[in-house]
């Protein structure tokens, strides 16, 4: 089908925006420099193409069911409950992410609570999002044809792994020193 393989390149293309956007995000958090034009530039692009792929993936659950029974996926496809699950928990998470910094436009000074709040719903929404780019990215490869053996599969899925392990950590850290440095 070919809305499957635009969703799956919609959602590499997304992954990797996402991962400038993760990236120039952790050092401005680490560092204190700030580039608004570079840093907004990356969210705003990762949002538009995250758009994209919901629309896609929604369209896709919705109307081409493959009619296979959530018993079976259960059973047989964990990731693609992981995968489903957090997308949704991003859908619902995104306005939390959104809002986290904007004291910084406002000049507003964070109290002690909402500050670990904003954090602890930073770090939930960083876990998720990798964990949703952890099980997802794979499956793309194979939906786009790129992949085609079940030992590359295994292979590129501990890597997916791996480097999704470290950006939660490096992104959890800069959003550690960002909202809990200050109060320690």
């Amino acid at each position: 089908m070919k809305l499957k393989k635009v969703n799956a390149a919609a959602g590499l293309l997304t992954a990797l925006i996402l991962m400038c956007h993760a990236g120039m995000m952790c050092v401005s958090l680490y560092t204190g420099w700030y580039n608004f034009i570079l840093c907004k530039s990356f969210a705003h692009m990762t949002e538009s193409l995250l758009i994209i792929h919901a629309a896609c993936s929604l369209i896709i659950m919705f109307f081409y069911n493959d009619g296979t029974s959530v018993a079976l996926y259960r059973k047989e496809n964990k990731s693609l409950i992981i995968q489903r699950a957090s997308a949704l928990l991003m859908i619902v998470l995104i306005h939390m992410h959104t809002v986290a910094y904007a004291h910084m436009a406002t000049g507003e000074i964070l109290t002690t609570s909402k500050a670990i709040r904003l954090w602890v719903f930073e770090i939930i929404y960083i876990v998720t999002v990798m964990t949703h780019f952890a099980v997802s990215f794979s499956k793309a490869f194979v939906t786009l044809g790129l992949i085609s053996s079940q030992k590359k599969f295994c292979i590129m899925q501990k890597i997916v792994y791996a480097v999704c392990t470290v950006a939660a950590i490096a992104a959890a850290g800069g959003v550690t020193v960002f909202f809990i440095g200050g109060l320690v």
